[in-house]
C-alpha cells in the first residue's frame, strides 16, 4: 500500500541553500515552459519536450531530471487553469520536486542536479529501505519538510466476522460500539467545536479588516493552523479505534459517507460549519490504518440506523427523543442515540460480512 508521509528533515546550512536554490530555479524553468505553453498553443508533453527540452537544459544549465520536473509541472498546472477557465500565467509555488530519491532508515538521498548529490536526516521511525519517484519538499516557518509517497508493507487480512461499528457525528465525533453493545468508547466533539467556532471568529473578524491592511496572508495561516489541527485529532481518533479493532480482534465497520452533511440537520451556524466537517478525512485515516494491521473495514448503509432499535429493531422516528437518548417506543429500550446508532452499524458490518 502507498501512502503519503510528512517528514521533517534535518538539514545543514549549505544543503538549505541548496534546496531553496534549486527551488527558485524549478520555477523559473517551469515559467519558461509556461510561456512557451501560451505561444505555441500546446499542452503535449511529446511536442513540448521536442521543441524546448534541450533549450531550457541549455539555457538554465540544469540537469535532465529538474528540467523533466519542471516541464510536467508546467503542463500540470496549465490544463488545471485551462479547466478551471482562467488564463494560462505563470506560478510561484515554493514546492521542489525531487525525482529517484532514496531513503535508508533515517537518511534520504537527494539528487540535486544530475551529478550532485545531498543527504538529510529525518525524525521518526526508520523506513523500509526503497528509491522514491518523487518527493515534494517544502520549507515551512524556516523548517524542511519532505511529502513521501512510500510502500507500506500490509499484514494478512483477519477475516473476523464480528464487527465493531462506527458513527461518525457532531455531539460526538465518532461512537464505537461492539454489535453486542461492548467496548463503547465515546470521541466528544466539543474540542472540535470549540477549535472551528474560534478560527471562525478570528477569520471573520480579520475579513472585516481587509480594508485595512493585507491580511490574506494571515487568513491562509488561520486555515493551515485550523487543517493541521483537525488532521492531528482525526489521526489520533483513528489510531485509537483501530487499537480497539486489534484488541477486541473485531472488523470495522463504517457508515456510506455519501450524503451525511445533508442527512445532518441543525441550525444555521452548525450547518455552516459541517460543510467544512472531517467525516470523510476521519474514514479515510481510518481505513488506511486498518489495513497497514490487516484489519477488515466494511461500509453499510447508515439509513435508519439512528431511529432503529439495537434490541428490538423496532425502527420509527420517535424512538429518538432527543439528539442525545434513544428511547424504543415498542421495547422500552433506552440508551445513547449515537451508541445505538453504532450498534446498528455493527450488526450491519456483520451481517454484511457473513454473506461473503
Amino acid at each position: 500500500m502507498v501512502i503519503t508521509k510528512r517528514i521533517k528533515l534535518y538539514v545543514s546550512d549549505e544543503i538549505a541553500l541548496d534546496l531553496e536554490r534549486f527551488t527558485d530555479i524549478q520555477i523559473q524553468v517551469s515559467n519558461y515552459f509556461m510561456e512557451k505553453i501560451r505561444e505555441s498553443g500546446s499542452m503535449s508533453l511529446f511536442v513540448l519536450h521536442r521543441a524546448y527540452y534541450h533549450e531550457a537544459k541549455q539555457k538554465y544549465n540544469i540537469g535532465s531530471d529538474l528540467t523533466t520536473t519542471s516541464l510536467n509541472l508546467a503542463i500540470k498546472v496549465a490544463r488545471i487553469q485551462k479547466k478551471s477557465g482562467k488564463p494560462i500565467s505563470s506560478f510561484s509555488s515554493k514546492i521542489l520536486f525531487i525525482k529517484n530519491s532514496y531513503i535508508k532508515g533515517n537518511i534520504i538521498t537527494l539528487p540535486l542536479g544530475d551529478k550532485i548529490k545531498r543527504f538529510a536526516n529525518w525524525g521518526g521511525k526508520p523506513i523500509k529501505n526503497q528509491i522514491i519517484s518523487v518527493i515534494s519538499i517544502k520549507k515551512i516557518k524556516n523548517e524542511w519538510f519532505g511529502f513521501l509517497p512510500i510502500n507500506i508493507d500490509e499484514e494478512k487480512i483477519k477475516k473476523y466476522k464480528r464487527c465493531m461499528g462506527v458513527d461518525l457525528g457532531v455531539s460526538k465525533i465518532a461512537v464505537v460500539a461492539d454489535w453486542n453493545g461492548n467496548n463503547t468508547k465515546f470521541f466528544r466533539g466539543e474540542p472540535l467545536r470549540f477549535v472551528k467556532n474560534h478560527y471562525r471568529g478570528l477569520r471573520k473578524s480579520m475579513q472585516e479588516k481587509l480594508k485595512k491592511g493585507n491580511t490574506y496572508k494571515a487568513l491562509n495561516n488561520i486555515r493551515g493552523k485550523e487543517t493541521r489541527w483537525v488532521q492531528d485529532m482525526n489521526h489520533k481518533i483513528s489510531r485509537e479505534i483501530v487499537d480497539i479493532a486489534i484488541k477486541n480482534k473485531r472488523s470495522i465497520a463504517i457508515e456510506k459517507l455519501t450524503g451525511i452533511t445533508e442527512r445532518l440537520k441543525f441550525n444555521k451556524k452548525t450547518n455552516n460549519m459541517m460543510r467544512n466537517w472531517s467525516f470523510n478525512q476521519l474514514a479515510q485515516f481510518i481505513k488506511y490504518k486498518a489495513q497497514m494491521v490487516g484489519i477488515q473495514v466494511v461500509e453499510v448503509d447508515p439509513r435508519g440506523t439512528s431511529k432503529t432499535c439495537s434490541k428490538c429493531g423496532h425502527c420509527s422516528r420517535s424512538n429518538r427523543r432527543t439528539q442525545e437518548r434513544f428511547k424504543c417506543r415498542a421495547c422500552g429500550y433506552e440508551s445513547n442515540a449515537d451508541r445505538n446508532a453504532a450498534i446498528n452499524i455493527a450488526k450491519r458490518g456483520t451481517e454484511l460480512l457473513a454473506c461473503r
